[in-house]
């Protein structure tokens, strides 16, 4: 019988609950109360501080939409530059292999608030971003990256990018090159030969991409925080303002609850949608 429990006991498993399920208890039973006058919270079950989100299409447009339409766009934009970097590092090996690898890596390889410090510098008005764009003749005068929402998108694909490679690396690897072959031997271009065989071999890569990425993106506080203007609404970065400026922790609660749902049902739809889109290629080759 004491066999039986003993994986509920794993270091794993309680570490899980501990820092996970623990957690996320609370503040799903937080969301339910109610804030008394002085920031004092008072134990109730109400629904008042879903109602105050979900039945206001202020906060609906400007702050779930919008959190949603930035993560979408980062990650498609992720997703289109991590394709050609993983297809080159697929076919290195050895020193450059390891090289590119770090280079790829290395924005994870760095604390978070320490890469933005950086690219504040690059994006400030006489910065890297601005000289570059100007001495090529791209620009006439220089754009505001800081504390705008352009800035906030380019900080998230740099920082989304190589979690999409990674993934896609995996997937890459594993598709035999003489599918590859016999595609430009029967006269495939390169588009109609990646478009056939690589993107949809490569597609469990590309999902687990976009899941963690689009997750990242959606719930994103620390870069609209530093980089974003002051009235930016994302959503990771409202229940920030509602929790520790306004001392409105149910309602906080109750904004973190529905953004994991949020992102729960996005991540569910792009999983039936990919699940069909594969299935529909399947049954096309037959």
């Amino acid at each position: 019988m004491f066999r039986h429990l003993l994986p509920l006991f794993s270091p794993a498993l309680l570490a899980l609950m501990i820092f996970v399920a623990f957690p996320m208890v609370w503040v799903f039973r937080t969301s339910f109360n109610e804030l008394a006058e002085g920031a004092y919270i008072v134990e109730a079950m109400t629904l008042e501080n879903y109602t105050r989100f979900l039945g206001d299409p202020w906060y609906l447009v400007n702050t779930l939409w919008f959190s949603v339409r930035i993560a979408v766009v980062a990650t498609a934009i992720s997703v289109i530059c991590a394709y050609p970097v993983a297809l080159y590092i697929a076919k290195t090996s050895g020193l450059q292999r390891n090289i590119l690898m770090a280079m790829t890596m290395a924005p994870l390889l760095i604390g978070l608030v320490t890469l933005v410090y950086g690219w504040i510098v690059i994006f400030r008005g006489g910065g890297l971003m601005n000289s570059l764009m100007l001495a090529v003749g791209i620009y006439d005068q220089p754009v505001r990256y800081m504390w705008d929402i352009k800035g906030v998108i380019i900080l998230l694909v740099y920082i989304g990018t190589p979690y999409v490679v990674l993934s896609l690396l995996d997937s890459i690897e594993r598709i035999s090159p003489y599918l590859i072959e016999a595609a430009r031997n029967v006269g495939a271009t390169r588009w109609t030969t990646f478009w056939k065989v690589v993107f949809p071999l490569s597609a469990p890569g590309l999902y687990a991409g976009l899941v963690i990425v689009f997750s990242l993106n959606f719930a994103a506080f620390a870069v609209p925080l530093m980089i974003g203007d002051s009235n930016t609404q994302m959503i990771g970065l409202v229940i920030y303002r509602e929790a520790l400026l306004n001392n409105d922790l149910p309602f906080a609660s109750a904004l973190s609850v529905i953004m994991v749902s949020v992102n729960a049902l996005i991540i569910v739809g792009m999983s039936a949608l990919a699940g069909r889109l594969i299935l529909n290629r399947l049954e096309a080759k037959r």
